[in-house]
């Protein structure tokens, strides 16, 4: 077991430069967004990413889990090339299908979306940069069925230096707008496949396999009306404000939501990059019940120090970023929507079991549940408390999500996980966020010194509380020992290797 959290904590190091790269472009752009467009074109452009979400999630038909799926079926193993050729080209076809669709119901997507006829053109951009985006994450599907990291997060970091440098000349030299954001986005994809374009011809067959392809179409249908219902899940509370209140109330909330959002970036998904091959490679290995257990603890201990970071410092992190007042008030939905992507990460680890066992027709059954019960959130809390009455929605959502699928995932597949330290994990985050709130009136060094204070003592409260266990602790003193002191540790570690041979 610990050979392969080893492995998984390596290839999350190396994912999650890609995926800090992304958001580091974003939070980049952010100053850049804040001054060029107001807070209504920042609620217009924030409308144009949830749908575009919403596009991808639909039209991808969630072919990628079941690729990961029938990737390692020993059945198929010499068939692997084969099985990618036919899904790469059944999304190649499937999103060629969205972008004609939009582009004749363009008129009709902007009188709804905005009441206006006006934004038919961005419309078609979205789509195309959809369309693309479908491909490209089956491409990054293959890279991480076969843990090449390295590639994955190399490519990608050259397509989003691209589309950056692109992005600020388009705004700030052409004065291109929202527009020009979506054209640097298509561009980069060119590039992007330009540049994977030897790796795919070397992973790919021609030769159809009509019959896997139905069989991960069985598979993948059931959970695509999940993952459509999960998109509705993160992006009604956006649409649940443009309707119910106004495009600046749309701009406030997906700024704060944006900084938030990197709990998920920084931690969630690159994680869960990285350990999702893992998690379906030992599902018949003997322990294996173990390694899934110690992850979703250890898994839960990293995002929290970060929900931490993220909600008591996220006064200081949006005055930082945008320099214009109309966007200040976004400090206040973060550590909403931050400890609410603590539960969407449990949720996710809890998936496990149900996807093992195939059990896809009760993931949908659940997260629809959850669509709907954050739709009428949204409803009924938006009059009410505007942008803070969605983040509420959010977070509750996602608490019952977590444990609707937590319960069904333990009917179908028991993992013993560690349920008392989660929740000594929660409950210590949580007491610790409060107490960063209330230093926010205080002087700009009070605050920085107690917060940071704060977050540091976030272990050393677990560790009074007998959170670790002593292998754990003496792990813990190891690594300290190592850095402390590397000469010694190397000399010791030799004499060990000597007395044993």
């Amino acid at each position: 077991m610990l050979n392969y959290v080893k492995s998984a904590l390596k290839n999350s190091a190396i994912y999650s430069i890609g995926n800090i790269s992304t958001k580091l472009i974003g939070i980049i752009l952010v100053p850049l967004y804040t001054q060029h467009l107001s807070l209504k074109e920042y609620g217009i452009l924030s409308i144009l990413e949830v749908s575009s979400q919403l596009l991808v999630t639909i039209f991808s038909v969630n072919l990628y889990t079941a690729f990961f799926r029938w990737y390692w079926e020993k059945e198929y193993i010499n068939r692997q090339k084969s099985i990618f050729f036919t899904t790469f080209l059944s999304l190649f076809f499937i999103s060629g299908l969205m972008v004609a669709g939009v582009y004749g119901f363009s008129s009709r997507l902007s009188m709804l979306l905005f009441d206006g006829s006006d934004f038919n053109y961005l419309i078609r951009l979205m789509s195309i940069a959809a369309a693309l985006q479908i491909l490209m994450d089956l491409v990054s599907a293959l890279m991480r069925v076969q843990e090449k990291p390295v590639l994955y997060t190399s490519v990608n970091v050259a397509k989003l230096t691209i589309s950056l440098i692109l992005t600020v000349y388009f705004i700030s030299s052409l004065h291109m707008g929202i527009d020009g954001i979506y054209k640097a986005q298509i561009i980069s994809y060119v590039v992007y496949f330009i540049l994977v374009s030897r790796y795919l011809i070397k992973n790919i067959r021609v030769h159809l396999e009509i019959r896997v392809l139905k069989e991960m179409f069985r598979f993948s249908l059931p959970l695509m009306i999940s993952s459509v219902s999960g998109v509705l899940l993160s992006i009604a509370d956006r649409f649940c404000l443009k309707f119910l209140g106004e495009l600046s109330y749309v701009g406030i909330y997906s700024l704060g939501y944006k900084i938030a959002n990197t709990v998920k970036v920084f931690i969630i998904s690159s994680v869960n990059l990285a350990i999702s091959p893992v998690m379906y490679r030992v599902m018949d290995d003997p322990g294996n019940k173990r390694l899934y257990s110690k992850t979703m603890t250890y898994f839960a201990f990293g995002t929290m120090i970060c929900v931490i970071g993220i909600s008591v410092f996220g006064q200081e992190i949006i005055k930082f970023l945008a320099q214009n007042e109309a966007y200040w008030n976004a400090y206040k939905v973060i550590p909403i929507i931050s400890f609410g992507l603590f539960f969407e990460m449990l949720k996710d680890t809890s998936l496990i079991g149900l996807n093992i066992t195939k059990k896809t027709p009760v993931i949908a059954r659940i997260i629809i549940t959850s669509s709907i019960i954050n739709i009428a959130l949204n409803l009924l809390l938006i009059p009410y408390f505007s942008y803070i009455g969605s983040a509420l929605a959010s977070l509750v959502t996602q608490i019952i999500y977590f444990l609707l699928i937590y319960h069904s995932a333990q009917k179908y597949y028991p993992i013993p996980y560690e349920m008392e330290k989660i929740g000594k994990i929660m409950l210590c985050g949580m007491v610790l966020i409060v107490f960063g709130l209330i230093l926010s009136p205080y002087a700009l060094w009070i605050r920085l010194t107690g917060k940071l204070l704060l977050i540091l003592s976030f272990p050393f409260i677990l560790y009074l509380w007998n959170f670790y266990e002593p292998i754990e602790i003496q792990t813990i003193k190891g690594a300290w020992r190592k850095w402390r002191n590397p000469l010694n540790w190397k000399k010791n570690r030799s004499k060990i290797k000597l007395d044993r041979k």
